[in-house]
């Protein structure tokens, strides 16, 4: 979908007040995802990460199954309107309020930097996808439900085509090169050179994708960009009959706590970590499974990858490694048939 047209139908429904419950908060969702399906004739899938943006705003938010039913109603709902009439309006004609994000107005008493700028990343391109897909490598049916539930996008950020993550709260835009180079040193902004860019404003602290999981009971908590993608293709691939049983979430890093905000968010779930095998990524999950239990899950385990090699017969590190590099004897082990929680 277009960049422009994501921003301008972002506008558009930050204008929608948010349901509330009890007062006509169903007729409310349908009408928002409406106006997405028929007035911007997009597709549901275009749709859904819109308005889990719009859900942030509603009290309470809803689930994200409870967001696909009311978009595949509006796609089959006789139109009032001929589709796709809201696409003329002008934008001279929108509200100039910006999109209000899932965010507290202070943090530790201080004043919070502003959310990183998101104009111009959205849904990539088949083709965008595929070019991914053999990047790293991921499989691409996993990059497919990462980008169905608004969290992989693509853009440009300062003329490199990216993709990235992010997720319905705006808090984090963590960028990567489409060429899989680095990203180049900027010393005016004490930037070294780098695998990944974290836009300014992103909060490293924030569970990508903590939103979208209430509805899942259980949760794979990873490291990093390219576990997070590599999950959404294990999950997919091991539970493939189970599809709302489990969900990624992913920390851009082991090196923070989990934010206090997300923190009620995993009460009651089921979780299993994956940490990276180094001491840094062992510390951090740690101190997640510590926060969690406080926090109310009912179970917290940390995967551990110490019993696998990878196929040159050194120590595997990663989710990426064992989905892509697992030595072929440590491959029959029976464990490895089922990872997920």
């Amino acid at each position: 979908m277009n960049p422009n047209l994501i921003e301008r139908v972002r506008s558009y429904l930050a204008r929608v007040p948010g349901a509330v419950s009890g007062a006509e908060g169903h007729k409310a969702t349908f009408h928002a995802a409406c106006l997405l399906v028929q007035g911007f004739n997009l597709t549901p899938a275009e749709a859904l990460p819109i308005l889990l943006e719009w859900n942030t705003t509603c009290q309470p938010p809803w689930g994200e199954a409870d967001l696909r039913h009311k978009l595949a109603d509006a796609e089959k709902a006789p139109p009032r309107r001929p589709r796709g009439h809201l696409l003329g309006i002008s934008r001279a004609g929108m509200s100039p309020r910006p999109v209000r994000p899932f965010t507290p107005a202070t943090e530790h008493g201080k004043d919070v930097r502003p959310l990183p700028n998101r104009t111009g990343f959205g849904h990539g391109t088949r083709e965008q996808v595929q070019r991914l897909s053999t990047l790293r490598p991921y499989h691409r049916e996993g990059l497919e439900w990462a980008q169905e539930r608004g969290l992989l996008v693509f853009g440009s950020w300062r003329g490199f085509e990216c993709h990235g993550l992010t997720d319905a709260s705006g808090r984090v835009l963590e960028l990567r090169r489409m060429d899989g180079k680095t990203f180049p040193a900027v010393p005016r902004w004490n930037l070294r050179e780098r695998k990944s860019h974290a836009v300014g404003g992103t909060q490293k602290r924030w569970p990508l994708g903590i939103l979208e999981v209430r509805d899942f009971p259980a949760i794979a908590l990873v490291e990093g960009l390219p576990d997070f993608l590599t999950a959404h293709y294990l999950v997919r691939l091991e539970q493939s009959n189970h599809p709302t049983r489990c969900a990624p979430v992913g920390m851009l890093s082991g090196s923070p706590d989990i934010h206090a905000d997300a923190l009620p968010m995993f009460k009651g779930k089921t979780v299993r970590i994956y940490p990276h095998s180094d001491a840094l990524g062992l510390k951090g999950a740690a101190k997640w499974q510590g926060q969690l239990y406080a926090a109310g899950a009912v179970r917290v385990d940390v995967f551990d990858f110490s019993p696998y090699r990878k196929t040159d017969g050194s120590r595997l590190n990663d989710l990426w490694e064992f989905v892509h590099q697992l030595h072929p004897d440590d491959a029959k082990n029976p464990v490895t048939g089922r990872i997920m929680p």
